[in-house]
C-alpha cells in the first residue's frame, strides 16, 4: 500500500477546522423534545472531477494565454464557495494527473519539486481525493513518488496490489478509506466533532487499459462488491456521513458486474449518503444525462442521494450542500435529513488564479513553457483533427508512420520482419465532450514539444499485436461505431452518434476500405456484437489484395488499446508480439527528429461508400473553415455556429 500522509489543513473560512474533541451530551429524558431541539448544522461538499492537469490559464498546445482555463480559473469561485458556507470540505475524483503538457513535462523531467498537480491541491487545502484511471498512465513507481507530496488522504477501495479471498482482505495500492475528523459549527454557532468518510472507487477496466504499461499494473474488484465490502468498517469505525468518491459514470441501478459506470448503484447503498461521479465527463445534475426512476438530472439526486458530476478539466465546480441534524441515539454523531445539488459553470469572464495558487505554480509554469518550445522538426502541411473521422488526415497518419517505423526497425532481424506491418491510429481530439476546442490544430511550419501533446495526449505505450485478418475487420468495425446509421435519401441527420466517444473511432492507413453507413453498427459503444449480420467495412484490402480472414498481421497499437480489446472480446487471442515500454510520444519525437522535414502526404485509404442524394451533419473546430479543402469530396455546406461553439456543416455523401 502506498504511504499517502495526511496534515490537517488550517482552519480559515468557510472551511471546516480541525477537530475539537467533546464528550456527547447525555440523552435527555424526553426524546421527542430532544428532536425537536436536535442542532442542525449545513455541510458544503465542493468537487472537482478529471482535471487531466489543467491548472494554469495557458494553452500550452496553441502557445497562447487562456485566462478561461484550468483549476485556477475556478480556484476563485472555489474560494467563494467556502465563503459562503460555515462548513466546508473540498474533494477531486480522479484524472488529475495527466492531460496536459504540463503533465508530460513533470513525468519526463527529473525533479526534486512536488507534481504540479498535487501543489495546487495542498496550496487550495483539498481535504481527500480518489484516483481515477488516468492516474495509471505513467507507471506504478511514478504514481508512489508523486504521492508522497500529498498533505490529504488519497483513497481507493477496489484497486490492489493483491487480492484477499474477499475485497475487505484486499492489500489495497492506497487506503480504501478515510475519516475526516473535524469541526462543525452548528446553527446556533456551537462547535461539534463530525467524523466524515470518504471512500474512494475507480473503474474495473483499469486492470486490462495498464496491463501492459511498464512496471506492471494493478488488481482490480468490482465497484459494488468492493463497496459493500468495506463500508460497514467504514461506518462501524465511527463515521457519522459517508461520501463517495466516485471515478465511475452514471449507468443503471442494478448495472452488470464489473461495470464502468456505477455512480447509480453506489448511491442505493444505504451506508452512502452522497456521491461524486465523473469519468464519463459529462455534468450532472442537467440535461447530459437522461431521468429515469433512479437518476433526477433536475434535482440531481441518484437512487434518492445528493450527487454531482462536475464535468471536465475544470469546466464545473461541483457543490453538494447537505443538511445535518445530531443523532439522539446510535453511534452516530449525525446524519443527513436533506441536501441539494448545484454545478457552477467555468466563468467565461477573465478569472485570475488565487495569488497562492499562482504563486504555487509560477515555478512550473516558466519551466514547461521551456520545455515545450524545444523544436523538433517542420511540416509543410497544417496538422489538424477537425475533419478526421470523415476523411484520411496528415495528423493521423504522422502519428500511424511512426509507430510503424519504430516497431519496424525493432523487428528488422527477427522472425515477424516479414508478416505485414499495420498501424492504427485516433484522433483524441475531436471535439465532442470536449467542446468545440478540443481539436488538434498545428499550422505548417515548426513542430515543437507542445506539439505533441496536442497530437497525443496520453503516455501511452507501444504494443504490437498479431491480428488475423478477421480480428483486423472486427478492429475496424468498431471503429466505425461512431456512425449513425444513414438511410438512402436522409438529410439533416448527424453523422455521428452522440452516445459514443469520438476516441472510438481509428482508422489503419495501411489497409485501404469503405464504410458503408448504410448498416447498422455491428458493434455498440462497448464493442460488444449487436448486429452480426452488419457489415460496415466493405473492400478492405492490402496492398491491392484483398484481406482474408486467415491472413496474419501486426498491428501496432498502444496499451490502452490492447487491454480494450481484450475486454471487448475475451475470448480472442491476442499475442503480443513486441513491447519496449516505449511511449507513443516519444515514438513520434524520435521520428521527427529523424526525418527533419515531413511532407505530410495523405493516404487516401478509406472513404464512405457514396451516397447519392443523401447528406449528414457534423459539428466541428471553429478553425474548421481553414480546412475545407480536405473534404471537397463532400461539397460541404457551412450552416454557421450553433450556441455549442461549434462550426456546422452539411456534407453531401
Amino acid at each position: 500500500m502506498f504511504q499517502v500522509p495526511f496534515v490537517s489543513v488550517a482552519p480559515s473560512s468557510g472551511r471546516l477546522s480541525p477537530e475539537i474533541d467533546q464528550k456527547s451530551p447525555e440523552t435527555p429524558p424526553d426524546a421527542g423534545l430532544l428532536r425537536h431541539l436536535a442542532p442542525r448544522a449545513s455541510l458544503r461538499l465542493i468537487a472537482t472531477s478529471d482535471l487531466h492537469a489543467s491548472l494554469m490559464p495557458y494553452d500550452y498546445c496553441a502557445n497562447r494565454p487562456n485566462s478561461g482555463m484550468g483549476l485556477s480559473a475556478v480556484s476563485q469561485q472555489i474560494a467563494e464557495a467556502r465563503g459562503e458556507a460555515q462548513n466546508c470540505l473540498l474533494f477531486d475524483n480522479g484524472d488529475f494527473l495527466q492531460g496536459s503538457p504540463i503533465a508530460d513535462f513533470a513525468a519526463s523531467a527529473r525533479r526534486r519539486r512536488a507534481h504540479p498537480v498535487i501543489t495546487a491541491f495542498n496550496t487550495l487545502g483539498y481535504d481527500a481525493v480518489t484516483l481515477g484511471n488516468h492516474e495509471f498512465d505513467y507507471g506504478l513507481r511514478f504514481l508512489a513518488q508523486v504521492l508522497k507530496g500529498a498533505r490529504f488522504p488519497v483513497v481507493s477501495a477496489n484497486v490492489a496490489t493483491r487480492l484477499g479471498k474477499s475485497p475487505a482482505r484486499d492489500d489495497t495500492l492506497v487506503p480504501p478509506f478515510a475519516i475526516l475528523r473535524r469541526q462543525i459549527i452548528d446553527r446556533s454557532g456551537k462547535a461539534h466533532l463530525i467524523r466524515v468518510g470518504v471512500i474512494g472507487f475507480a473503474p474495473p477496466q483499469i486492470a486490462e487499459w495498464d496491463r501492459d504499461t511498464p512496471g506492471g499494473g494493478v488488481l482490480t474488484r468490482d465497484i459494488l462488491a468492493s463497496a459493500r465490502a468495506w463500508l460497514p468498517r467504514l461506518r462501524a469505525r465511527g463515521a457519522d456521513i459517508i461520501v463517495a468518491l466516485a471515478h465511475s459514470g452514471i449507468g443503471a441501478v442494478d448495472p452488470e458486474y464489473g461495470t464502468e459506470n456505477a455512480a447509480t448503484a453506489l448511491a442505493a447503498l444505504p451506508e452512502i449518503d452522497a456521491v461524486v461521479a465523473g469519468h464519463s465527463h459529462q455534468v450532472f445534475p442537467g440535461p447530459d444525462i437522461p431521468a429515469s426512476a433512479a437518476i433526477d438530472p433536475v434535482a440531481g439526486r441518484l437512487a434518492g442521494k445528493p450527487a454531482v458530476m462536475p464535468g471536465h478539466s475544470a469546466s464545473h465546480l461541483g457543490i453538494i450542500d447537505l443538511e445535518l441534524e445530531r443523532c439522539t441515539s446510535g453511534s452516530r454523531r449525525w446524519r443527513v435529513v436533506g441536501g441539494s445539488t448545484r454545478v457552477g459553470l467555468r466563468s467565461a469572464a477573465p478569472a485570475p488564479a488565487t495569488p497562492a495558487l499562482h504563486q504555487a505554480l509560477a515555478p512550473d509554469h516558466r519551466a514547461v513553457l521551456a520545455w515545450s518550445r524545444r523544436h523538433l522538426g517542420e511540416t509543410r502541411v497544417p496538422l489538424h483533427t477537425h475533419f478526421a473521422t470523415v476523411a484520411p488526415s496528415a495528423a493521423l497518419d504522422l502519428i500511424a508512420e511512426a509507430k510503424v517505423d519504430h516497431v519496424r526497425r525493432a523487428l528488422s532481424e527477427t522472425i515477424w520482419h516479414q508478416v505485414p506491418l499495420l498501424s492504427s491510429a485516433t484522433p483524441f481530439r475531436s471535439g465532442g465532450r470536449g467542446g468545440p476546442l478540443n481539436y488538434t490544430d498545428i499550422e505548417a511550419g515548426p513542430l515543437r514539444m507542445r506539439n505533441l501533446s496536442d497530437l497525443y495526449p496520453f503516455p501511452n505505450t507501444i504494443v504490437t499485436l498479431l491480428l488475423s485478418g478477421a480480428q483486423i475487420a472486427s478492429w475496424l468495425e468498431r471503429a466505425a461505431t461512431v456512425f449513425n446509421r444513414i438511410e438512402p435519401g436522409d438529410s439533416h441527420v448527424p453523422l455521428f452518434d452522440a452516445t459514443v466517444p469520438g476516441f472510438v473511432f481509428e482508422t489503419i492507413p495501411q489497409l485501404s476500405y469503405a464504410i458503408d453507413l448504410s448498416q447498422p453498427a455491428r458493434f455498440d459503444a462497448q464493442g460488444r456484437l449487436v448486429n452480426p449480420q452488419a457489415r460496415r467495412i466493405v473492400g478492405l484490402s492490402h496492398d491491392g489484395r484483398p484481406v482474408r480472414d486467415e491472413d496474419r498481421f501486426l498491428l501496432v497499437t498502444n496499451t490502452h488499446r490492447a487491454g480494450r480489446a481484450r475486454l471487448q472480446d475475451p475470448g480472442a487471442d491476442l499475442k503480443v508480439v513486441f513491447t519496449d515500454g516505449a511511449r507513443v510520444q516519444s515514438v513520434i519525437a524520435a521520428y521527427l527528429q529523424r526525418q527533419g522535414s515531413i511532407a505530410g502526404d495523405v493516404r487516401r485509404n478509406w472513404h464512405f461508400l457514396p451516397m447519392p442524394g443523401t447528406s449528414a451533419t457534423i459539428a466541428t473546430g471553429e478553425r474548421s473553415a481553414a480546412h475545407l479543402g480536405d473534404i471537397a469530396s463532400f461539397r460541404p455546406m457551412a450552416l454557421g455556429q450553433g450556441c455549442d461553439g461549434f462550426a456546422h456543416y452539411r456534407l453531401h455523401l
